[in-house]
């Protein structure tokens, strides 16, 4: 199914390569920058996704005022005249930074935004730069503090009825952020534009068998799974504090982007799609999970009996190999985030064919190597059967709806100017 391989890379050499190839892009800079804020956040997927997106347009529209190539995804002003770019970026950034990863170390920020600064020659570009980028960035800032993305929807969410979601063990953890279904999507027409269809019945003989999959592969001990298979699980967890799933993933542009030396321009660009549609796939998705309000195939597993579904075969000793998130299985968020940010990267580089290596959070020190992008999207979707936390079909239809997004994305956002 893969052409992946394990490699032990020695983990400080690789990250001083890349923090010596990763000089001369501004961006890549400071999309590092936001990656190391969400970890030390600890912000969950959805708002991590969303942070990004914000981020990342707001450095798109800052540089697009001054190459005035594409649409902006906001603002469509020029820059004044002779600004300099990369104050321009680190502007934006800051600003950004400041207003949405409150809970990460400001001095870090400050430091890397001195340093940005101190290799930019003084003088009225620099200082434009910087004003140009601050203003594009509030402007990002004021548009999008009316989206709802902090102003939780009180609700009961939990439920005893069979086949609905409810806090599973050890920690039963309350549902995590249900409204974000109704929060307003960059790109998208609505939160519902592409919602999955409903989820297998659970009287069918279709879920029986996908549980009974799920129960095979997935739990803690005496799983019929690789090592490979195992240890997926916790590469792919990105859990809180680690750089999320959209981090990932903007781990995985920001090394092609490298070795491609993009322009900033480029980059700029690259990394504004890729974060749009994760943002909206994070939308779509957690509209999905709270519409059906799916339950766990935990739960499912142990409660589901004859009477239920005659198909079904009842473990009440099931114990998943990774644990539960706290809110609904269907669809899964990490295979609609992965899918869109795979689309976004193809449609991008207009190959699907593109090698690339990448570590991990959840496993330091390891390193998956992927042919292209779709065995990456195909593995992370494993991932979440083999953790026991998802069936195929949270997995299938989430990936089937993060492409439709990346699709309408890249389709309707940032496109050249004719």
């Amino acid at each position: 199914m893969t052409t992946n391989r394990f490699r032990i890379f020695v983990t400080l050499s690789c990250l001083a390569i890349v923090a010596r190839l990763d000089a001369g892009n501004s961006v890549l800079d400071w999309n590092q920058e936001a990656i190391n804020a969400t970890r030390l956040a600890r912000n969950p997927p959805p708002s991590a996704a969303l942070y990004f997106a914000t981020y990342h347009v707001a450095i798109f529209d800052a540089v697009n005022g001054i190459t005035r190539t594409h649409q902006g995804w906001l603002v469509n002003d020029p820059a004044p005249a002779g600004a300099n770019m990369d104050a321009a970026v680190a502007g934006a950034a800051l600003t950004i930074l400041n207003e949405l990863w409150t809970w990460t170390n400001p001095r870090t920020v400050q430091i890397t935004y001195d340093k940005a600064l101190a290799s930019i020659p003084d003088g009225q570009g620099k200082t434009d730069g910087i004003a140009w980028g601050k203003k594009v960035a509030e402007a990002v800032l004021a548009k999008r503090a009316d989206s709802g993305y902090n102003k939780p929807i009180p609700g009961k969410y939990s439920s005893t009825e069979p086949g609905k979601w409810r806090e599973t063990p050890p920690t039963f953890r309350p549902p995590l952020l249900p409204f974000w279904g109704k929060v307003t999507p960059f790109v998208m027409t609505s939160q519902s534009q592409f919602r999955a269809p409903p989820p297998l019945p659970i009287t069918s003989k279709e879920y029986a068998d996908e549980l009974a999959y799920t129960n095979k592969v997935g739990p803690r001990d005496g799983a019929e799974r690789t090592e490979y298979e195992t240890l997926s699980t916790p590469f792919w967890s990105d859990d809180l504090g680690t750089s999320t799933p959209p981090g990932h993933w903007n781990m995985v542009a920001q090394d092609i982007a490298r070795r491609r030396n993009l322009s900033v321009p480029d980059a700029a660009r690259l990394f504004a799609l890729l974060n749009l549609a994760e943002a909206d796939a994070g939308i779509a998705c957690w509209e999905t999970k709270y519409y059906y309000s799916t339950w766990r195939p935990e739960t499912a597993i142990r409660e589901m009996d004859g009477k239920l579904n005659p198909n079904a075969v009842q473990n009440a000793d099931f114990i998943p190999n990774m644990q539960s998130p706290s809110f609904p299985a269907y669809t899964s968020g990490h295979s609609t985030f992965s899918a869109a940010a795979c689309e976004i990267l193809r449609l991008y580089f207009g190959t699907d064919d593109v090698e690339f290596s990448i570590g991990s959070d959840g496993l330091p020190g390891v390193i998956h190597t992927f042919k292209t992008f779709s065995d990456a999207r195909r593995e992370v979707g494993m991932s979440r059967v083999w953790g026991g936390i998802h069936t195929m079909s949270d997995n299938l239809e989430g990936q089937k709806a993060g492409v439709n997004v990346a699709d309408w994305v890249f389709d309707h956002a940032l496109l050249p100017l004719k």
